[in-house]
């Protein structure tokens, strides 16, 4: 097998190599117009800046020291980068990029679809068409301008998406992500921010904040920073660590916030944990609701359970098996099989159980109901019940 050397700064044009094809620093490899493509039947070895005009076949490609520029389309076995410590190296592809295995010290820069197995680059990728991997491991930063199809992937930095990225067992990323269509990975841990148009996944852990449009979880979206989903998200568990607000039609089976958080209308859970204030809007469905703050309804709020709030809770109709408020409350009605207004507190509305229990020095509205108690110094409204229990400083109207 023959054995072509080119030196530096040499121009050579060429449509066949039998062997392995050598080049040097600033030469020039053109492509011979009479073929589609160069093929080299050996390898490609190179060192410093080289340029290569037109599309090329080969066995393995191992560049070192430079950019390799290659303005057609590469099919390989292998390509190997290396960097030797003068500047970094990079590999620029013109067309579609096809290889069985890569290895790339430095930087790769694909200008159309890139379909490669096994990846794993120590620097930055830029893709502009669709990728096509399985492993996939990059150190830098990762842009893909259209889809990106993977088995598994592990960003060090950045990682950005203007379409589809689906990815069939996991995706890592230290820092940012940012998907311009749907995300579909079953376990996914963000470092930094987040956001996508669509996700679905199992679980998702992010480090930073996040936005999504809609979102299909599994298990558990976890957000250490803010979350937003414009339109609707059903989760079975959704964390936020801070504010939170997901939009009409949600379905969320456990929602936790440790701070403030907002649903739209007609949205459903099963239950709520917040430690701030909570905004719903109208036809809320849930079993148990606690705020630790305050707590608005826009509408009808109905709980198959019971709603606890130690601070403020104001709706128009609220509906529960038991309401708790230790601090405020308006509404126009309230009905629940046990409602416990606790000391101190304040009802602007009416209120109907099975039984009503209001505690001292509390300040309530009309009460109708089986059983009510009143404590030390209450001031109530009209009170109709079968049975009043009111210690003697409590001031009401029976009816």
């Amino acid at each position: 097998m023959e054995k072509i050397i080119v030196k530096d700064d040499e121009q050579i044009e060429l449509s066949i190599v039998d062997g392995d094809l050598e080049v040097h620093d600033g030469a020039t490899i053109n492509v011979s117009s009479k073929v589609d493509k160069l093929v080299i039947k050996g390898n490609l070895v190179n060192k410093g800046d080289v340029e290569i005009n037109g599309s090329i076949e080969v066995l393995e490609i191992i560049h070192k020291n430079g950019f390799l520029e290659i303005t057609g389309d590469v099919l390989a076995e292998r390509i190997n980068i290396r960097n030797g410590g003068r500047g970094g190296s990079k590999l620029i592809v013109g067309g579609n990029l096809t290889a069985k295995e890569a290895a790339v010290d430095g930087g790769v820069e694909v200008e159309k679809d890139f379909n490669c197995p096994i990846v794993k680059i120590m620097g930055s990728c830029a893709v502009y068409g669709n990728t096509n991997v399985e492993t996939y491991e990059v150190s830098g930063s990762a842009k893909h301008e259209l889809n990106l199809n993977a088995v598994e992937a592990d960003i060090s930095g950045s990682f950005r998406v203007g379409e589809n990225a689906i990815i069939k067992e996991e995706l890592e990323v230290s820092g940012s992500a940012k998907i311009g269509g749907t995300l579909d990975c079953p376990e996914i841990e963000i470092g930094g921010s987040f956001s996508c148009n669509n996700l679905i996944t199992n679980s998702t852990d992010v480090s930073g904040s996040a936005k999504t449009v809609t979102a299909q979880v599994g298990d558990k979206l976890s957000v250490s920073g803010a979350y937003k989903c414009e339109e609707s998200i059903i989760a079975a568990k959704l964390s936020v660590s801070g504010s939170s607000k997901v939009g009409d039609d949600s379905k969320i089976e456990r929602l936790s916030v440790s701070g403030s958080s907002s649903a739209g209308d007609n949205v459903k859970f099963v239950e709520v944990k917040i430690s701030g204030s909570l905004n719903l809007g109208k036809n809320t469905i849930a079993e148990n609701i606690n705020v630790s703050g305050s707590c608005s309804s826009s509408g009808f709020l109905k709980l198959s359970e019971k709603l606890q709030v130690s601070g403020s809770l104001t709706g128009d109709e609220i509906e529960a098996d038991e309401i708790d408020v230790n601090g405020g409350l308006r509404c126009e009605v309230a009905k629940a099989n046990l409602i416990k207004i606790s000391r101190d507190s304040r009802v602007r509305g009416k209120l109907f159980g099975g039984t009503v229990i209001i505690g001292d020095g509390a300040r309530v509205e009309d009460i109708t109901a089986d059983v009510v108690e009143l404590g030390k110094d209450v001031r109530a409204g009209v009170v109709e019940a079968g049975t009043i229990d009111a210690d003697p400083s409590a001031k009401y109207t029976k009816g």
